[in-house]
């Protein structure tokens, strides 16, 4: 009876203990949670400006030299926009016409950089060059519609992730899809898939020593691709921004007739852009 009764007794000490440990279990998911929800946006205003090349992966050369993972048919599609463009040619370049570089490409961040505005619903990336594109990133818990218009710049699903130690989120984690054509990586030509069904995520956030550096964590799925193809791209923020509009058809001397990019002159004189390259045809002048 003894054996028994302390059996019971130890019993309801390990039930008791378990109870306790769940309860303060418990208490620090709540706490964990409230303390979230107290998390404010960051402080993401200024200029942000890429260091580093113009190439999709900033640490290779451009070109073959980016050592993208394409499959057999795309490598020579790249192989012969690179051999385009070293006899003169814009390649598979459709920036070279005033198509905007659309994503993930626009990330690159060409000439001034870009701004960021963050509200609860919706992160706003504003592009000043070349082509003013503006990129929404919706965070207000929303799925991906069934059907989506393709646009340049995506339709972009994001949610905050972390605490930077400091009370605020610290990444922005995004995934675009919807991405309309014609682009490229970068301006060699490197090409996506026909099929238009290119999924970019993203992983944004501030270095956690450096308040004026920002890494956006790229990765690309495309049927292009043998395997998903992940890059990492630096900015610096400046505080005092100086934004100028530029207007891409305002100063831009590629003219394309039929399938060949001809040349421009400041006196309007149209001229090849490659060696024993035919001129326009003119069969419908008299």
């Amino acid at each position: 009876m003894t054996m028994r009764v302390g059996a019971v007794f130890s019993h309801f000490r390990i039930v008791g203990r378990l109870a306790c440990w769940a309860a303060l279990a418990g208490a620090v998911a709540a706490s964990a949670v409230r303390a979230a929800e107290r998390l404010d946006y960051p402080d993401w205003k200024g200029q942000w400006i890429r260091t580093g090349s113009g190439n999709f992966d900033p640490t290779k050369p451009s070109g073959l030299g980016q050592q993208a993972p394409l499959t057999p048919e795309y490598q020579e599609k790249l192989k012969a926009s690179v051999a385009a463009q070293a006899a003169g040619g814009q390649g598979n370049d459709p920036m070279a016409r005033c198509i905007p570089p659309g994503m993930p490409r626009m990330m690159i961040g060409y000439g001034l950089g870009m701004e960021i505005l963050i509200t609860p619903e919706t992160t706003y990336f504003v592009f000043g060059e070349p082509m003013h594109q503006l990129r929404r990133i919706y965070t207000d818990g929303r799925s991906f519609p069934e059907t989506i218009e393709p646009t340049f710049s995506g339709y972009s699903i994001g949610h905050w992730e972390g605490d930077d130690g400091r009370g605020h989120y610290a990444t922005l984690v995004v995934e675009t899809r919807a991405i309309k054509s014609p682009r490229s990586y970068d301006s060699s030509g490197i090409p996506f898939h026909a099929d238009g069904e290119t999924i970019v995520n993203e992983r944004i956030y501030r270095d956690p020593a450096k308040a004026d550096v920002m890494y956006d964590e790229e990765t690309v799925l495309d049927h292009a691709l043998t395997r998903p193809w992940t890059v990492k791209r630096t900015y610096r923020r400046e505080r005092n921004p100086v934004w100028l509009e530029t207007i891409c058809d305002e100063a831009d001397p590629q003219v394309r007739i039929g399938n060949e990019d001809y040349y421009l002159t400041a006196d309007r004189i149209l001229m090849p852009t490659r060696k024993d390259q035919p001129p326009p045809d003119l069969r419908n002048f008299k």
